[in-house]
């Protein structure tokens, strides 16, 4: 039987089987809703695509009005030197972009709106939530050879075997404590987007900041960078 959980904005994808597919998350007080697939090795329930544009402008709330979480701070306008969609557009794409430490507080506001726990993933945690190399790398992730230069958008590729899609490719992703990113991304060459690929943040990805010291929310040169949540209590 699928179970419920008690949080505002959640309903459950029922299936026939013992346990839910998948769960949709719906950011209460909004049109915008995501979904979580379960991990069952790891006992968690991680995000089927990468956080996207959609949700993190919600955070974001740059005119918007205060929307009841106040306790988090919110990123600032990006500078018009680097624009926070790359001018690749936000229909239906993964967030890009952002900091570590924007992607960890983003998990903490989302949590406050939700009632859930949400957090990046450690390592481990991503690496069983993706699970081995795809036999057909083409049908599972965006990378140079097929990504036309830019990301694209979420969904778009197969769902490996728990049903997160795009954990290869599209975009790198921040674990632990956001120093650290998994998966590979749109512009790296197929043999180098893989489940054992990682990359520590590179402080020289922020020197075009013009702003001394540089800001804490966005990566001039992170065209390259996203992240997904981890759900710690849904099912529970």
């Amino acid at each position: 039987r699928v179970r419920c959980a008690a949080a505002v904005g959640l309903l459950l994808i029922a299936c026939a089987r013992q346990e839910p597919e998948a769960i949709r998350v719906e950011i209460p007080h909004t049109a915008v809703a995501f979904e979580l697939v379960p991990v069952p090795a790891g006992g968690f329930w991680i995000g089927r695509t990468e956080v996207g544009w959609d949700a993190y402008l919600l955070y974001c709330n740059w005119d918007g009005p205060p929307d009841g979480v106040d306790a988090v701070a919110r990123p600032s306008r990006p500078l018009d030197t680097f624009p926070y969609d790359r001018r690749w557009g936000t229909e239906g794409r993964p967030a890009v972009g952002m900091s570590g430490q924007a992607a960890t507080r983003y998990c903490a506001w989302l949590s406050a709106r939700t009632g859930l726990r949400f957090r990046l993933p450690s390592e481990a945690e991503w690496e069983t939530a993706c699970g081995a190399a795809p036999a057909k790398l083409n049908a599972d992730a965006w990378h140079s050879g097929n990504s036309d230069g830019r990301t694209q958008p979420s969904g778009g590729k197969s769902g490996n075997a728990v049903g997160a899609q795009d954990m290869l490719g599209n975009l790198w992703e921040y674990v632990g404590d956001g120093s650290m990113l998994r998966g590979g991304c749109w512009r790296d060459p197929p043999e180098s987007v893989s489940p054992a690929a990682r990359l520590p943040f590179n402080e020289d990805w922020v020197l075009r900041d013009p702003n001394f010291p540089p800001g804490v929310w966005w990566v001039p040169d992170g065209d390259h960078l996203g992240f997904r949540v981890l759900c710690e209590d849904v099912g529970r």
